[in-house]
């Protein structure tokens, strides 16, 4: 239930050139701890989306009668849909407003979560996975512009970001798990009926509560040639660009773990569908805490010294992979460490956005698509990659899932070490 109502009363000043010296005030008939909420449940989607029919992979492959990494193209065509998205929605949410596109993202997202449950082969789940991972992305980067015109400050932005990233692991933490159930319940079909159900009230919630942030005063008129030179100006600023890859291969090593990971752990190491769950929850568990150490602390010592304490972290976890694996270490082992890795994710991936943003609040739904495409199409090409690697291997030899184990942590090291490289070379930019 949503707290008693009373205004929050948030100025929205930009930057921008041709709207200097507004200040416009936006009145939201919620608290503000409800707001955030509301922008927690709608965080959820993209996690869910992934998450919650992970245990049901083996069991596609099955009823489909098709090969593990056929139905892995459902996690890569998603996030190649989601890549294409933000690219789609960030300069609308800049001309038409933010919530006019979160409304539109929403409808298409219900309607694709429902064609993924009636799929009746692979070639349709992921077509419909496609046109679901676009719908996705309206929701992510309508969250990031609609936070960057509340908050206009960068560590503020992102404590508070850091708030709804603390609600929106739940879905991550939880949703495997009822995954697990659901399939042994029901089917793997009612994950995705599940996720549409999620999507509807998310929907009422926004139509109900959340106004518009972004005046009509101080919208960018669209414009393909200005959304060109947006997004040139963007790629020609070499700090904004390094910092949002260094967020896409900081992120990417969670991807790869998605794309192999519930084949390892189930095929390999044995564990039971409505097992997988709580070993994945793991790496919500300690997202959840980093997320909280990183709004504890990134007012005080920065985004950049907390990015680069998540970087630090998983650097380790990653030589810790390549030292357990040669070694054989065990499948515990295997876990905290993947846990430790993932859980750095969002600490570096949220204040290397904040710091883009900061670099361009004016045109903030435009940057907040360039990062998430690059991220998100970083994450789907390894995620395709990944799956072309274990094909070829199956018909070379038969392949053993240690071989699929082996590749799911080399990727995963080598997205982290290039996330450091580029942190390197941002401060020796940053010096000249």
């Amino acid at each position: 239930m949503l707290p008693h109502h009373h205004a929050l009363l948030v100025e929205e000043f930009y930057r921008n050139p041709n709207v200097q010296n507004s200040n416009t005030q936006v009145e939201f008939k919620i608290s503000k701890k409800a707001l955030i909420f509301i922008l927690g449940l709608l965080s959820m989607l993209m996690p869910l989306s992934i998450d919650m029919y992970l245990p049901s992979m083996p069991t596609i492959a099955h009823d489909f009668n098709v090969a593990d990494a056929t139905v892995q193209l459902t996690i890569s065509c998603y996030l190649l849909g989601f890549s294409f998205g933000q690219l789609l929605f960030g300069p609308l949410t800049d001309s038409y407003g933010r919530r006019n596109i979160l409304i539109i993202g929403l409808i298409i997202f219900v309607f694709a979560a429902f064609g993924c449950a009636i799929a009746g082969n692979i070639n349709q789940l992921i077509t419909a996975r496609f046109f679901h991972g676009i719908a996705a992305a309206a929701t992510t980067i309508v969250i990031n512009a609609l936070m960057k015109d509340i908050y206009r400050d960068r560590d503020e932005f992102s404590k508070m970001m850091s708030f709804v990233m603390l609600i929106s692991n739940v879905a991550p933490l939880l949703a495997p798990i009822i995954g697990g159930f659901i399939l042994y319940w029901f089917n793997w079909q009612a994950n995705f009926y599940t996720i549409c159900l999620m999507a509807i009230i998310c929907f009422g919630l926004v139509v109900s509560y959340i106004p518009e942030t972004l005046a009509k005063a101080k919208r960018d008129k669209f414009s393909i040639i200005r959304i060109l030179s947006n997004f040139i100006t963007l790629f020609r600023h070499r700090q904004a660009l390094t910092y949002m890859l260094i967020g896409a291969f900081a992120g990417a090593g969670l991807f790869s773990f998605l794309s192999l990971g519930p084949f390892v752990y189930m095929n390999l190491h044995g564990v039971a569908s409505t097992n997988f769950g709580y070993y994945f929850a793991l790496n919500i568990v300690v997202m959840v805490l980093m997320n909280t150490l990183n709004s504890r602390f990134v007012k005080l010592v920065g985004s950049i010294k907390m990015m680069q304490l998540g970087l630090l972290i998983q650097f380790i976890m990653a030589i810790g992979l390549l030292i357990g694996t040669l070694f054989n270490f065990g499948f515990i082992y295997l876990v905290v460490c993947i846990a430790g890795y993932i859980g750095c994710m969002s600490t570096v991936g949220g204040n290397s956005m904040a710091v883009v943003l900061d670099f361009y609040p004016h045109i903030a739904g435009t940057a907040s698509s360039l990062a998430g495409t690059i991220r998100f199409a970083i994450a789907g090409a390894i995620g395709i990659s990944l799956s072309m690697l274990v094909s070829i291997h199956k018909t070379i030899t038969p392949i053993n899932d240690n071989t699929t184990e082996w590749l799911m942590i080399g990727s995963m090291v080598l997205c982290n070490f290039l996330a450091v490289g580029l942190f390197l070379s941002v401060k020796n930019i940053k010096r000249k």
